[in-house]
């Protein structure tokens, strides 16, 4: 059975890239970038092999940490599951829930980043090339790291699909969640940061904490059989493997909750008069696409997963702060989660599919769209950054800054509503169908995603130019005028571009609108 799931997966892949030539462009590209990653990854564990062990074991364990780290978010930012396999589509069929697991880590293995994530892996063994018993124990690490790193993958996306599907409790359980994550950076960032005699011991405190950490243990293995610590590497690779266990059982779990849900849930009811958002707004156009879009934030799970990020990325940049004791680690957690928010809807149009062709039935302008859907992400996105900006700022102990960190992040969220005003009303991308698995992706859609949000994110960051650069001249001397020089520019060019993005997006999606609506149904998945 896992043979003929995994013929069925790359039998569809092979007639999805014949039909779609720029789909197999974004698979090439992809592969060419996966290849790039490889060779530099490699090239750092060369020239990690010429350091102290102590050095190289640094190395490799904050690196083994990151590639873990980025297996759990990167699925939450773009699409990347494979569709074929959905536990939701398979779920009417008579399939164990190992077996299905068995393919769907098969397929993660065979993949293009499961086949980076193992050389990377494996090849941990080239900085341990002068230990020969070091080396062996790399290899054996490597195998059970990515192992751990795609189920790891597979449980965070089933999890975070089973929450988005959820409600009540299951968004109760997404805010736990959410404090748990939280809960281990905030205790490193706050863990031993001087020692008796004032010397700095963060980066030494946080390296062994993580060494001994589930998503740490297994990368430092090789490092303690080089220094001849055999009782520490028994007990990491017993962490390793105890992790690997409880990362498998706990997807077994979720994935045997989906599969037993084997016909469709019927409509939930509304009762009358409910209209959720759509009660509270004035009868205009502008507030009924803000109403609808602010419902797309909180039920379609599409959009609504980047919502787990408000947690996620802020707890991973601080702990990479206090292992590194670097504060433009910190400064950058409120502008990248500023840029970050916007990108959930850089082609929003995509998400709305033939629905939109409902607005232009009823003749509503392209500026009372824009205006309504940036109003519903500045709902969601502005407080979100205000508030982890000064939370970060009171943690790192810089409140002195705040104006200089809350004009970059205003400026460049205000700045990624003017430039998705314009991209969502020109590009259209491969998405999943509304109610399916808000993770899973046609191949070469995550690509696709990834190439056109950089360009969204280029041309924002140059537009906000005028805010970064005194909030950085700010952060590096000292001077306090040029923070609130910063926090008005931002504030005031960044609604300039904002509301000019507003009104180009507009006239755009008029001249477009009735093409727009072409494209999506031809890419309707």
């Amino acid at each position: 059975m896992v043979a003929l799931l995994l013929r069925l997966r790359f039998r569809i892949l092979a007639n999805t890239l014949r039909r779609s030539p720029m789909q197999l462009v974004a698979v090439v590209v992809g592969g060419l970038l996966s290849a790039g990653l490889v060779f530099v990854a490699l090239g750092g564990m060369l020239i990690a092999s010429a350091m102290p062990p102590v050095v190289t074991q640094a190395v490799v364990v904050i690196g083994g940490t990151a590639l873990v780290c980025g297996w759990l978010v990167v699925p939450l930012l773009f699409d990347g599951v494979d569709r074929t396999l959905d536990p939701i589509r398979l779920a009417r069929f008579p399939l164990r829930t190992s077996t299905l697991m068995a393919a769907t880590f098969v397929v993660g293995i065979a993949w293009l980043p499961g086949i980076a994530t193992i050389v990377v892996s494996v090849g941990t063994a080239i900085a341990w090339r002068t230990y020969p018993a070091a080396a062996v124990a790399a290899i054996l690490g490597g195998l059970l790291g990515a192992a751990t790193c795609i189920g790891a993958s597979r449980l965070m996306t089933s999890v975070a699909g089973s929450l988005l599907r959820g409600h009540g409790a299951a968004r109760i359980g997404m805010a736990a969640l959410g404090v748990l994550v939280l809960a281990v950076p905030f205790a490193i960032a706050t863990t031993g940061r001087v020692d008796a005699d004032g010397r700095s011991t963060g980066f030494a405190a946080a390296l062994d904490l993580l060494a001994w950490s589930p998503v740490g243990a297994v990368w430092s293995i090789p490092g303690r059989v080089a220094t001849g610590d055999l009782a520490g590497a028994a007990v990491a690779t017993a962490i390793a493997v105890a992790t690997l266990a409880a990362t498998l059982l706990l997807w077994r779990l979720t994935l045997g909750a989906s599969l037993r849900v084997r016909a469709e849930r019927p409509p939930r009811a509304i009762a009358a008069g409910r209209l959720g958002p759509l009660g509270w707004v004035p009868t205009t156009p502008t507030a009924a696409v803000f109403a609808r879009s602010l419902m797309y934030w909180f039920r379609d799970g599409r959009q609504a997963r980047q919502l787990i990020l408000l947690p996620v990325l802020p707890a991973l940049m601080l702990l990479w702060w206090s292992l590194f004791d670097v504060a433009a680690i910190a400064w950058l957690i409120g502008p990248v989660l500023a840029s970050l928010l916007p990108l959930a809807s850089f082609a929003g149009l995509s998400y709305d599919g033939t629905a939109f062709a409902a607005e232009l039935a009823a003749g509503v302008r392209g500026v009372h769209d824009r205006v309504g859907r940036a109003l519903a992400l500045l709902t969601i996105a502005a407080p979100t950054v205000v508030v982890v900006q000064l939370s970060v700022a009171i943690v790192i102990g810089r409140v002195g800054d705040l104006p200089a960190l809350l004009g970059v992040s205003i400026g460049i969220l205000l700045s990624a509503v003017g430039v998705v005003s314009v991209s969502s009303a020109q590009l259209v991308v491969p998405v999943t169908r509304a109610g399916r698995n808000p993770f899973s992706a046609q191949a070469g859609a995550a690509t696709t995603s990834i190439f056109a949000s950089y360009a969204v994110a280029v041309v924002t960051i140059v537009l906000a130019l005028p805010a970064i650069a005194p909030a950085v001249a700010s952060l590096v001397t000292g001077i306090a005028w040029l923070g609130w020089l910063a926090l008005f520019a931002g504030i005031g060019l960044g609604a300039g571009v904002a509301l000019g993005g507003v009104v180009l997006g507009g006239r755009v999606l008029d001249a477009s609108g009735p093409a727009m609506l072409a494209r999506l149904r031809l890419i309707r998945s």
